[in-house]
């Protein structure tokens, strides 16, 4: 009888210590605030606890393991919605000459419009002018070619920048973003407590703003992609025409003009002559006194000296 109780007690015991120190592990441990984001979230709530909120140990951050409702799951993103074509930011500049700058600039736009795009930014002058086209990426070889029959073209340079990877890479966190977002608002309807309430919001708060900057950033390589620039500069080739000035202003700044001409021209041909008239004085005064050297004196008692 003895030899039958000693395995049976044996047990017990071991069953007992086991218990104990399950007990110990489950109630060890600092607790932590059912809503610091800086904790990583369970993936179930298996650990109990009252339904709804969450135990020790647990966060209210936007962990990959954090519990969604399912009704607020967000729709999944197919991973490949970008095409796989090579996505291209293709811009140009061509610079030309033609005889007239305004006609070139009003045809320039024309074919921009006519090929979807439109004309941005321009700065026109008297014999120059500057005008930024906007045109869509397939149709940028044919609307280089018809610009460049306005004039004789000096400068085409065209240029390509591959930001397939980029797009990939921003659509992607644009994702993750949204889904970050959805988990924060489930825990927000969760929240119980005024503090609980505001960290939560802010947290929010970051997280849309990091989303929306994410889009933006999309949405503009998007464009830049879809929508190719085009820089188009038109010269003059011929002289500007003379402007017909009239009235008491414009004669006296034409006489001032030709004063300051006639004074200049005078200091010109005086400082050109200078050299030529100080070589010709020394002998030419050397011979003025020589002659007066040689000029006789006056006879004493002369004509006066007969009269008397």
């Amino acid at each position: 009888m003895t030899r039958r109780l000693g395995p049976a007690l044996g047990a017990v015991l071991v069953l007992g210590l086991l218990a104990g120190c399950g007990s110990g592990a489950r109630t060890s441990g600092t607790p932590q605030s059912e809503y610091d984001l800086s904790a990583p979230a369970p993936a179930d709530n298996s650990g109990g606890g009252t339904p709804g909120k969450r135990g020790a140990g647990e966060s209210a951050g936007i962990a990959p393991n954090a519990p969604i409702p399912p009704d607020q799951k967000p729709e999944p993103v197919a991973p490949n919605s970008i095409s796989p074509q090579r996505q291209l930011i293709r811009t140009a500049r061509l610079e030309l000459k033609a005889a007239d700058v305004a006609e070139a600039v009003g045809r320039g736009k024309d074919a921009a419009t006519r090929a979807g795009g439109f004309a941005g930014a321009e700065e026109t002058r008297e014999s120059r002018a500057t005008l930024t086209l906007r045109v869509p990426s397939d149709k940028l070889d044919p609307v280089l070619e018809e610009l460049a029959k306005l004039g004789e073209v000096t400068v085409r340079d065209v240029r390509s920048t591959d930001v397939t990877d980029q797009l990939v890479d921003t659509q992607s966190r644009i994702a993750s973003q949204k889904a970050s977002v959805e988990r924060v608002r489930a825990l927000l309807e969760r929240a119980n407590t005024v503090g609980e309430v505001v960290q939560v919001e802010g947290e929010l708060t970051r997280r849309q703003a990091e989303l929306e900057s994410l889009q933006k950033r999309l949405e503009s390589m998007s464009n830049q992609v879809a929508m190719s620039t085009v820089t188009l500069a038109v010269t003059r080739t011929g002289a500007p025409p003379p402007k017909a000035d009239s009235g008491f202003l414009s004669g006296l700044a034409s006489g001032w003009n030709a004063l300051l001409a006639f004074g200049s021209a005078l200091l010109t041909g005086i400082g050109a002559v200078l050299p030529f008239a100080v070589l010709l004085a020394i002998p030419v005064l050397a011979l003025v006194i020589w002659l007066r050297r040689r000029k006789p004196a006056a006879v004493p008692g002369g004509p006066v000296a007969a009269e008397e």
